[in-house]
């Protein structure tokens, strides 16, 4: 049999299949105005004397099935969405009601900015947000009001459990010593989605639903999105983004994974004593080093269309460019260069860091100084010759002291703010109806 709490994790893998395949199978659509008062009537739980009704649950549940993916939901499984969404309000209550406490609660205005902006974290315009939740049968207060809760979290974590946090001046240098003796190792960019054990007794269920949901992400579904929906770190608001983390900075098991994993590639289900993880690394650099990746250069180019040039005139035109671009006055004698050899086309990128460059010119690109330029390089359409214009090597330095006092005190308010809410919830009178 499947325990509730073993079917509240499941949950999370549920979201991640979009709205199209949730309304197409009809799994869940909108009421009519007069089933909706009757579910605005219906009390499915109590929080600490708060209500949620069955329109609350219903809403929250076709706002959970807005969350990118593919796939088919049953009934089942839209039954476990239905306690996702239950797990989320009853979070929300506590969250709202701990931040009544200290005044902490959102504004109606700010409320609908943090609507507007949460539009356009997906390239949307708020009115086109509104017009797809409408469609979905979503109303918009029921977004605004997850919002709302988390900005009034998010004020909690900060004006009451930051004080908390206690980071010596000896921390922070010794930190810093430490990245000097460190010098030439990795560090590492990641992204997390942690799903707390809160019992022994849980351990496998957790690592089963991280299991599903690992089996799903790697099929391409997006690990910002999934963060922000079901981690349970504070770092979900921002799609999980731990940033940048040194070596042993996190649990052993963790540290051994992250090592092994190629940019880009996230981690089976990681389980430790505190909970399950799933990472994601995002880049990798050496500490204290130049990384060649990172060098910002400003670049012109000939092309030359393969129509005009084949034969003998690509081999002439290969010498000629050859020659001409061994000079230090390519850049700004380009235009002449291009209508002596009768280039199609010139243009100038923007400046760019040499990592963000296709693969098959960085190593070219890196050979060069300021002013010379690279061989023809074969393209499909054409040939290309790229000429340095400018190139800008960042310094590398120790943080400042104010940089890392600021990160290892972010570091620990997320473990402190992700154990208040788990208190919150131990504490919690909650009655299901």
């Amino acid at each position: 049999m499947i325990t509730k709490y073993y079917k509240r994790q499941l949950l999370n893998i549920l979201i991640i299949f979009s709205i199209y395949s949730v309304f197409q199978n009809g799994i869940v659509n909108a009421q009519q105005s007069t089933d909706n008062l009757e579910d605005v009537q219906e009390i499915v739980a109590i929080v600490n004397d708060e209500v949620i009704s069955l329109y609350d649950l219903k809403q929250r549940t076709l706002l959970l099935a807005l969350s990118s993916g593919s796939g088919q939901i049953n009934q089942e499984q839209e039954q476990l969405l239905q306690q996702q969404a239950m797990s989320g309000l009853i979070d929300d209550k506590l969250k709202l009601e701990e931040a009544e406490k200290y005044e902490a609660i959102a504004s109606e205005t700010e409320m609908a900015t943090s609507y507007r902006n949460y539009a356009r974290q997906f390239n949307m315009e708020p009115d086109v947000l509104e017009t797809i939740l409408n469609e979905a049968g979503v109303e918009k207060k029921t977004l605004e009001a997850q919002l709302g809760s988390s900005m009034a979290w998010q004020r909690v974590t900060f004006g009451l459990l930051e004080p908390m946090v206690n980071v010596t001046d000896d921390e922070v240098m010794n930190y810093i010593e430490k990245m000097e003796r460190d010098k030439g190792k990795f560090e590492f960019q990641v992204s997390e989605i942690f799903l707390p054990i809160t019992n022994n007794a849980q351990r496998e269920e957790v690592k089963s639903a991280a299991n599903i949901m690992y089996e799903q992400l790697t099929k391409g579904i997006d690990f910002p999105r999934v963060a922000q929906q079901f981690s349970q770190s504070s770092t979900a608001s921002v799609g999980g983004d731990m940033g940048w983390i040194m070596e042993n900075e996190l649990p052993n098991e963790v540290n051994t994974e992250i090592r092994l994993l190629e940019t880009g590639t996230i981690t089976q289900p990681i389980v430790t004593e505190q909970g399950v993880y799933i990472l994601k690394l995002n880049n990798k650099r050496r500490i204290l080093t130049l990384d060649e990746n990172d060098i910002a250069v400003n670049l012109r180019f000939l092309f030359f269309s393969k129509e005009e040039f084949q034969n003998d005139a690509l081999k002439q035109l290969k010498k000629s460019v050859l020659e001409v671009v061994q000079s230090s006055n390519t850049c700004e004698e380009i235009e002449i260069i291009a209508t002596t050899l009768n280039a199609t086309n010139t243009g100038m990128t923007d400046v760019i860091r040499v990592g963000n460059l296709p693969a098959e010119i960085r190593a070219e690109i890196l050979k060069l100084d300021v002013g010379y330029g690279t061989p023809l390089i074969d393209e499909d359409k054409g040939y290309r010759s790229y000429v340095l214009c400018s190139k800008d090597i960042p310094q590398i330095i120790l943080p400042e002291y104010e940089a890392v006092l600021e990160d290892m005190t972010s570091s620990r308010l997320q473990i402190i703010a992700r154990r208040h809410l788990r208190d919150l919830r131990r504490d919690a009178i909650i009655d299901y109806r």
